[in-house]
């Protein structure tokens, strides 16, 4: 009987649910101490059967530590396209080709979390109106996007809508400013100048200033009771250190961004430009305006205009080159910008006589100017900047030059993964919403509030701590399937790195990088979410 109670007593504490607990991770440890042996083991295997040729230092010795070396060679290929002014040629390195598709991957999660919240949200409040319209609309676009594959959704947006769209002659013969062909979207843009870093100081200044009088009048509004119009003082305060910085900034810049003029052109500076345009016409000046209208008309011949339009030399890309053309367009002027690679070439045209004005920064053209004493004699005249100029695209040659532009590619991955996971972070958000107790909805509306007070002031606000779970997985995906840029041809990180590891057999090395970036990039949305999350939630007492 004895021998029974202790076997009884011995069951009892094995099934104990604190014993049962150890068992389970004593067993879990086990389990995964076996498959990291097997994932270090395999990954050993793998690199010995790939052999020493791998890990190949530059003085020829062996060595785990130079598996990356291979990355400093000349990449040899071409990125189709760069994000936020990036160089690169196909003779950098590996590694700034890695940086720049990562930079082009995180534009893509940047912009894609941004619109993807702005369509989610709305597409959630719209799924609860009583618009039988727009609930209906909103429904039927949530079911398109969340039950077909993300993978049709970009190959038919891309195929069947970009692919689609006019040439660059038809885009720019239907429109003046904003043009949409099967290259992509082309609209004006804003270029920040040399002295746009001045004008930056007065922009804090002002934001802070603004911050302090809208604190501060706030505080008194809750301290003594009515308004301050703090609603006005603060954009105020914000305003006139905006305008003071922008003169000073101006006046600061001032001779940094030059023009070299053939004296033989006539041009003494861009006041008599419009003279000497008007005598080439034949034209009063005050009809300058309409000389591309008749040429296009076919009243002028082509040649005729194309010999006696003002001709300029620039930088492609370069901000002297967004300054003229925006000083140029002021005046309403026949001309055209030849826009080349680099400076040097720019000013090799000059010389040649392709172009009446180069424009350069005044170092390089005060440097080069000595060079031109035996062939013609020139000018340098200051172009007036500002720290912020309007660039317009326009018609050049075969494609089009200024202004901003989003390729076929990247508008396709961005609308595809904006419109699928947008479809996700509606349902996110009408649930969130209908979280969020009847009642505190009623007592909206019976203190006078209206629907839009009522959603961004009560329900909103208390819809975040259910909504922002969830949505960190949305943004999650996001990133993750932006890796079907691929499809398109976009560059980013995974199709550079596909083609980094096609091209040096590097498969290990490429991988890892690419688990790296990926999940950092994951981390670090994980990370501000959560941060995010904490703020806006209920404090309970």
């Amino acid at each position: 009987m004895e021998s029974n109670s202790t076997i009884s007593k011995l069951i009892s504490r094995l099934f104990d649910i604190r014993v049962l607990g150890i068992i389970a991770q004593v067993i879990g440890a086990i389990v995964v101490a076996l498959t990291v042996s097997w994932f270090v083991g395999n990954v050993a295997g793998n690199l010995e059967a790939l052999g020493e040729a791998q890990f190949i230092c530059e003085d020829g010795s062996f060595s785990y530590r130079c598996a990356y070396d291979f990355m400093d060679s000349a990449a040899q290929f071409d990125v189709a396209e760069t994000s936020f002014g990036m160089d690169y040629k196909n003779s950098d390195s590996y590694w700034r080709a890695i940086i720049v598709a990562a930079v082009n991957t995180i534009r893509i999660t940047i912009y894609g979390c941004i619109l993807t919240t702005l369509l989610g949200t709305l597409v959630g409040i719209a799924r609860l109106s009583k618009n039988w319209l727009i609930a209906n609309l909103s429904k039927w676009y949530v079911d398109i996007f969340r039950n077909t594959p993300l993978v049709l959704q970009l190959v038919f947006i891309y195929f069947s809508f970009f692919l689609a769209l006019p040439s660059i002659k038809e885009a720019a013969a239907s429109s003046n400013y904003v043009f949409l062909s099967n290259r992509g979207l082309n609209f004006p843009s804003l270029v920040p100048t040399v002295s746009f870093g001045v004008w930056a100081i007065f922009i804090a200044i002002g934001l802070i200033l603004a911050l302090v009088i809208w604190v501060v009048l706030g505080r008194r509004e809750e301290k003594l009771g009515g308004t301050t119009n703090r609603a006005l003082w603060a954009p105020a305060a914000l305003t006139v250190p905006l305008i003071i910085g922008w003169f000073v900034a101006s006046a600061s810049s001032a001779g940094n961004q030059v023009m070299l003029v053939n004296d033989a052109s006539g041009i003494t500076g861009l006041e008599n430009i419009p003279q000497v345009i008007a005598e080439r016409f034949s034209v009063d000046v005050s009809e300058l305006g309409g000389i591309r209208a008749l040429a296009d008309a076919g009243d002028i011949d082509q040649k005729t205009y194309k010999d006696s339009r003002l001709n300029v030399c620039a930088e492609k890309d370069s901000l002297e080159a967004a300054n003229i053309d925006s000083e140029l367009r002021a005046l309403n002027l026949p001309y055209t910008i030849k826009r080349v690679k680099d400076a040097d070439k720019a000013f090799k045209d000059f010389s040649d006589g392709k172009c009446d004005i180069l424009v350069a920064e005044k170092g390089f053209i005060e440097s080069e100017q000595l060079t031109l004493a035996d062939t013609l004699t020139s000018s340098i005249v200051a172009i007036p900047e500002s720290p912020i100029r309007l660039s317009l695209a326009s018609l050049e040659g075969l494609n089009f030059a200024g202004g901003g532009k989003m390729t076929p590619e990247f508008a396709a991955i961005l609308i595809a993964l904006v419109l699928n996971t947008g479809a996700n972070v509606g349902e996110v958000v009408r649930a969130g919403i209908q979280a969020v107790s009847k009642g505190q909805s009623e007592a909206a509306r019976a203190i006078g509030l209206t629907e839009s007070q009522r959603l961004r002031l009560i329900v909103l606000p208390q819809a975040l701590r259910v909504i922002i779970p969830p949505l960190t997985s949305n943004y999650l995906n996001l990133a993750k399937n932006s890796t079907l840029a691929q499809i398109v041809a976009f560059p980013d990180f995974w199709t550079i790195m596909f083609t980094t590891v096609n091209q040096s057999g590097r498969a290990i090395q490429g991988m890892l990088l690419t688990m790296i970036f990926y999940l950092s990039l994951s981390l670090i949305i994980s990370a501000f979410l959560n941060w995010y999350n904490t703020k806006v939630k209920l404090v309970e007492r």
